[in-house]
C-alpha cells in the first residue's frame, strides 16, 4: 500500500509540484472570503467601514461636504472641558449683534483663539461672531427661519420649512451643528475697524459662494479665505466646508472631517431636564488662568 502511494507520487509530483501555487491562490483565496463573512456579519463593523468610505470620497473631492447623517455617527467622549467667559484681548473683535450673552467657550478652544490672536500683526484681528449657543437661543433662531421660510413659500408647509430651515441654521434637537458644545465658533479676520477682509459674502450669507472652495468668488477672495483656513488649522480647527466662517475643534464635524468616528470629545453642553435645559459640563464663569 504504502509503496503504491510512493510510485503514485514519484509518478505525478512534477504535476503536484506545479499545482502547488495554484493550490496556495486558492486556499488565500479562501481565507480571504472567510474573514469577509466574518467582518460584514457585524453591523458595528459595517458602520464603520461606511464612515470611513464617506470621509475618504470627500477627502479626494468626489464631495463637497459629508452628510449629516455620517457627522451624527461620531461617538463623543466627552472630556468636560469646562465653559468659561471670553475674556477680551488686544487683537479680538466681538461682533456683539451675533453673539449670545455670556459669551462662554471651552476652555481649550478659548486658549486656542488667543494663541492665534497673540501672532497677528499689527492692523489684523480675529472677529469673533458665534461661539457656545445655548439651546433656547437655537430653537428661537430655528422658529424665525421656518417663519422666514414659510413668509417666502406660502404654499410649502411646516415640515417642509423645516427642513429648508436646516440648511441655514442649526437644528435644536440635532447634534450635529457645534455650537451648542462650546468647540464652535464664526470667525474672521478684519481690521482695526472691525472691517471684515473681502471674503466673498457676509457672515450668514447664503448662496453658491458661501462655500469654502466655491468656484465663484474672486482671487483675492479665495486668498482670504486660505489664510483664514492656514490659521485656524495650525491650532487644530477644522473648517466646516459649507460655510467659510464656521470651525470646530473637538465637536462630531471636528471629528467627522478629520476621519475619526470615534474622535468627538465635546458633546452638548446641555440637556433637557424637565422641560428646561441645564448645564451637564462645568461652567467657570471666572478662570483667569494663563493661557498657553
Amino acid at each position: 500500500m504504502v509503496d503504491n502511494i510512493i510510485d503514485w507520487f514519484i509518478e505525478h509530483k512534477e504535476a503536484l509540484i506545479a499545482k502547488i501555487p495554484t493550490f496556495i491562490m486558492g486556499l488565500v483565496g479562501v481565507v480571504i472570503l472567510v474573514w469577509l463573512i466574518w467582518f460584514f456579519k457585524s453591523k458595528r463593523r459595517r458602520r464603520h467601514l461606511r464612515f470611513h468610505w464617506h470621509h475618504f470620497t470627500y477627502a479626494i473631492g468626489l464631495r463637497r461636504i459629508m452628510s449629516r447623517h455620517y457627522v451624527a455617527k461620531v461617538h463623543v467622549h466627552e472630556c468636560f472641558d469646562p465653559l468659561v467667559d471670553f475674556l477680551p484681548h488686544k487683537h479680538i473683535i466681538f461682533n456683539t449683534e451675533t453673539l449670545e450673552e455670556p459669551n462662554l467657550i471651552r476652555k481649550t478652544v478659548l486658549f486656542k483663539l488667543y494663541s492665534i490672536a497673540d501672532r497677528l500683526p499689527n492692523g489684523v484681528n480675529l472677529k469673533i461672531y458665534n461661539t457656545f449657543r445655548s439651546r433656547t437661543k437655537m430653537n428661537d433662531a430655528f422658529e424665525a427661519v421656518i417663519g422666514e421660510i414659510s413668509a417666502e413659500n406660502p404654499e410649502i408647509g411646516r415640515h417642509e420649512a423645516m427642513k429648508l430651515a436646516k440648511y441655514k441654521t442649526e437644528d435644536p434637537k440635532g447634534n450635529t451643528g457645534g455650537h451648542e458644545t462650546g468647540g464652535a465658533v464664526d470667525v474672521a479676520l478684519c481690521d482695526n475697524n472691525g472691517v471684515d477682509f473681502d471674503y466673498g459674502t457676509k457672515f450668514h450669507e447664503y448662496n453658491d459662494s458661501t462655500f469654502t472652495r466655491s468656484r465663484k468668488i474672486t482671487k483675492e477672495q479665495r486668498k482670504n479665505r486660505k489664510k483664514l483656513i492656514r490659521i485656524m488649522r495650525r491650532k487644530g480647527f477644522v473648517n466646516f466646508p459649507g460655510e467659510w466662517w464656521h470651525f470646530s475643534y473637538g465637536d462630531r464635524m471636528w471629528a467627522a472631517y478629520k476621519g475619526k468616528r470615534n474622535g468627538g470629545i465635546y458633546g452638548s453642553a446641555e440637556t433637557e431636564m424637565g422641560g428646561h435645559y441645564g448645564f451637564t459640563i462645568p461652567v467657570k464663569r471666572t478662570v483667569h488662568e494663563k493661557h498657553h
